[in-house]
C-alpha cells in the first residue's frame, strides 16, 4: 500500500513513524522547490511551481508513475478534490468546512456561543486596528491584554502581542512576539499605503497554559486522543483521559473531521478555556505523544490501509510528562 502527502509541516518523521508502525506501507511526501529533504518517507518528490491545470496534470502524472493508492493532500486541497484522480483521496473535512477552519475570523464566529468561544474582531485598516486596540482596552476583560495575527495564517506566523512597552522594547527581545502598539499600527499604515496589508484578527492573550489535542477521527466520531499540556522548561504532560475532551468530541462531531487533527485550546487569565483553532492536519507534536505509546499515527496508518476498522481502534490509557532537548550531531565537514 502507498499513501502520498503533498506539501505540508513535519511529514517526513509523520512518514518515518507510519512506516514504523506498519513496515510493509511505503509513505511518499512531496516538498516545495529548494525545499529541504529528511529521512523518513519512502521517496521524497519535489513538486513543480505551475499552473493549477499543469499542478493537477503532475498529480495524475506523480499518481500514475509511482502507483499511488492513497493521495492525503495538505495543499491545494480544493483543486484536488475537483479532480478525477486515480487513487482514492482522503480529506479531513468537506472542503467548505476547511476553508472555514482556515479563516480564523469566521472560525471564531462560527464557534460564538460556545463555552470556549474566544471574541475575535476582524481588521481590515489601519484605522480599524486602532479603534479596535482602544476598543479593546476600554471594553475588555479587567488586566486583558491584546494580541494580533493573520485572519490566515499557520504555525503562529504573524502573532505578536501588542503593548505599552518602550518602543525599542520588541528589538530587545523579538523572540518574546512583544510590539509596541503604536509602532505596529504604524507598520499597518505603511503596508495599508503600499496596498499590501491583509486582513489581521485581534483578540485577547491568553496567557495558558495551552492544551494541544491531537486527534483521530472517523467521518465525525473521535475515536481517541492525546492531550499535551505545554508547560514550562520545554515539559510536555502528555494524556488520553482529560476534562476538555468533550469539548474536542463536540468539534469533531460538528465539524464532521475525518482522520488526524488537531486542536489547541489555551486557558484565560479568569481561568477560562478558549478554543484558539483547528488545524486539519496532524500537528508536529504528534510526534511526542507516538513515542509514549498514544498511537495515533499508527492506528491511522490501520484505517487507511483497511487493518482495521474504527471499532478496532484501542484507547491506552497514558498520563505522563516528556521533557524536550536538544541533541548536537557531528556532520561531515
Amino acid at each position: 500500500m502507498r499513501i502520498w502527502f503533498n506539501r505540508g509541516f513535519s511529514l517526513a518523521p509523520i512518514a518515518a513513524a507510519m512506516r514504523d508502525a506498519d513496515p510493509t506501507l511505503e509513505v511518499f511526501v512531496s516538498v516545495g522547490q529548494n525545499q529541504p529533504r529528511y529521512d523518513g518517507p519512502s521517496a521524497t518528490l519535489v513538486e513543480p511551481e505551475d499552473s493549477e491545470a499543469a499542478y493537477i496534470d503532475w498529480v495524475r502524472e506523480t499518481i500514475a508513475a509511482n502507483a499511488i493508492d492513497i493521495f492525503i493532500p495538505t495543499r491545494r486541497r480544493s483543486l484536488i478534490a475537483g479532480a478525477e484522480l486515480d487513487c482514492r483521496v482522503e480529506l479531513p473535512a468537506a472542503i467548505a468546512t476547511l476553508d472555514l477552519l482556515d479563516d480564523k475570523f469566521a472560525f471564531a464566529a462560527a464557534i460564538a456561543g460556545t463555552a470556549y468561544h474566544l471574541e475575535t474582531r476582524l481588521i481590515t485598516s489601519s484605522a480599524a486596528l486602532e479603534q479596535a486596540i482602544a476598543t479593546f482596552r476600554e471594553t475588555g476583560p479587567a488586566g486583558a491584554k491584546p494580541c494580533v495575527k493573520p485572519r490566515k495564517g499557520v504555525n503562529g506566523h504573524g502573532f505578536w502581542r501588542l503593548t505599552q512597552d518602550r518602543p525599542m522594547s520588541h528589538l530587545d527581545n523579538p523572540d518574546s512576539r512583544r510590539i509596541t502598539e503604536t509602532l505596529y499600527i504604524a507598520a499597518a499604515a505603511a503596508a495599508e499605503k503600499a496596498g499590501a496589508l491583509e486582513d489581521l484578527v485581534l483578540m485577547e492573550y491568553l496567557p495558558g497554559p495551552e492544551v494541544s489535542f491531537d486527534m483521530l477521527a472517523d467521518k465525525g466520531v473521535l475515536l481517541k486522543f492525546a492531550a499535551r499540556t505545554k508547560l514550562p522548561g520545554g515539559v510536555q504532560h502528555i494524556q488520553t483521559d482529560h476534562f476538555l475532551a468533550p469539548a474536542a468530541a463536540a468539534l469533531v462531531e460538528r465539524f464532521a473531521l475525518h482522520g488526524v487533527v488537531n486542536a489547541q485550546f489555551r486557558r484565560a487569565a479568569d481561568g477560562s478555556w478558549k478554543l484558539l483553532e483547528i488545524n486539519s492536519r496532524p500537528a508536529g507534536g504528534i510526534l511526542y505523544s507516538e513515542q509514549v505509546g498514544c498511537g495515533l499515527l499508527a492506528d491511522w496508518s490501520a484505517l487507511l490501509t483497511g487493518r482495521k476498522h474504527a471499532a478496532q481502534v484501542s484507547r491506552p490509557s497514558i498520563d505522563t510528562q516528556i521533557r524536550l532537548t536538544t541533541i548536537a550531531a557531528q556532520i561531515a565537514a
